[in-house]
This record gives structure tokens, C-alpha cells and sequence, in this order.
């Protein structure tokens, strides 16, 4: 069961690292915005994946979850949404203004 959560983690890691590069090469803060938007939206579903994937870990070999890796593995989604949250917000605060210039 537990390579379940990391194929998980694999899975959702390689889109989220190719929509950070995404944001990096965006001409405007619209499509920073709409970039960190999809950012967002693959890492609310790696959570919602790594959260059920890391209950279904826990009932089936409870002695597991005092393994930090895998609470780990289980709540680093966490850190793509409050980064992706902050960029959509701060790209969308920033829209009207060409970049360089915030």
C-alpha cells in the first residue's frame, strides 16, 4: 500500500513542476494568473489524492504512520496550494500592471 502514495506523489509532481517552468516563461501577470491558476487546481487534486490514498495506507497498516515519510508524502501537497494560492492572488493583484514594474 504504501507505494501508493508515492506513485501519487510522482504523478502530480512532474505536472506541478512543469507549470512552475509555465509560470516562469508567462509574458503577462493574466497568464501568471491563469498558469498558477492550473497550479492550483493539479495540487487540490494531489491533496484530495494523497489524503485518501494516505487513510486507505493507515486502516489497512496502522504501525505506518509513525513513519515520518509518509505523513510527509501525505500533507506535501499542502506546500503547492499555499504557493499556488499566494500566486494567483498576487498575479491577479498585480494584472494591470506590465511586468517589472511591481
Amino acid at each position: 500500500m504504501i507505494p501508493d502514495l508515492i506513485k501519487i506523489s510522482e504523478l502530480f509532481l512532474v505536472p506541478s513542476s512543469f507549470l512552475v517552468a509555465a509560470l516562469g516563461t508567462a509574458d503577462t501577470n493574466w497568464h501568471r494568473a491563469a498558469v498558477s491558476t492550473l497550479g492550483l487546481i493539479v495540487s487540490l487534486l494531489w491533496l484530495v489524492c494523497a489524503r485518501e490514498a494516505l487513510v486507505e495506507v493507515v486502516t489497512k497498516q496502522p504501525e505506518v504512520i509513525r513513519t515520518s515519510r509518509i505523513r510527509v508524502l501525505g500533507w506535501f501537497p499542502l506546500v503547492f496550494v499555499a504557493g499556488w494560492s499566494f500566486s494567483v492572488v498576487l498575479h491577479l493583484i498585480l494584472a494591470g500592471q506590465p511586468l517589472g514594474t511591481g
